[in-house]
């Protein structure tokens, strides 16, 4: 006969191993900063878009969509994306967003025409939206007690400033390198 204690032992699901200190660190600044980089790409298009509808000569409808697709796919994927990371492992599907998101960054910035540009914006969004959820399992998982705490802290920190200074960040580029370019920048600067 089977043991009910021995059969709930072996069910319940072991912890990861542990993770020494430094190196749990060094995970959150990596899964900060490209955390910092998608959530940037939300806000830094805002001020990019008379000049993307003026090299382009997108429409309105256009720049409706170069905010919306982003944002739209972004917050579709999430759920789904989280819960894949579950299933699968949250270190691949982490690694595939960051791909995602840095290719469509690259065919963002070199669009010949705003449908380019869309169907990159579109493509951006699922690559964040592969992201965002990661980190957070990412963070829970290697995070405990007071640790986990401060993580978040520095988390909620990142997102806060990322979206606020998405505007500052693409108007400089904009000063700096011209209407012509400087609006592409807002998109090749996820590259790095």
């Amino acid at each position: 006969q089977n043991d009910p204690d021995q059969t709930n032992k072996t069910s319940q699901v072991t912890p990861p191993a542990h993770i020494p200190e430094p190196i749990r660190w060094r995970i959150l600044i990596v899964l900060l900063a490209v955390i910092f980089m998608s959530l940037v790409g939300v806000s830094i298009v805002n001020v990019a878009l008379p000049s993307i509808q003026s090299n382009l000569g997108a429409s309105r409808s256009d720049l409706q969509w170069v905010l919306s697709g982003y944002a739209l796919t972004f917050g579709v994927v999430l759920v789904a994306a989280g819960r894949a990371g579950d299933i699968v492992g949250r270190g691949g599907i982490f690694i595939l967003g960051l791909v995602i998101f840095t290719a469509s960054s690259v065919a963002a910035g070199f669009a010949p025409d705003a449908r380019w540009l869309n169907a990159a914006r579109f493509m951006q969004g699922l690559g964040s939206g592969l992201i965002n959820p990661q980190g957070l399992g990412m963070i829970q998982q290697y995070f405990h007690g007071r640790e986990r705490g401060r993580a978040f802290g520095y988390l909620g920190s990142t997102v806060g400033v990322s979206v606020a200074i998405g505007p500052v960040i693409g108007g400089l580029l904009i000063e700096f390198a011209g209407p012509e370019i400087g609006w592409r920048l807002t998109f090749l600067i996820n590259v790095p």
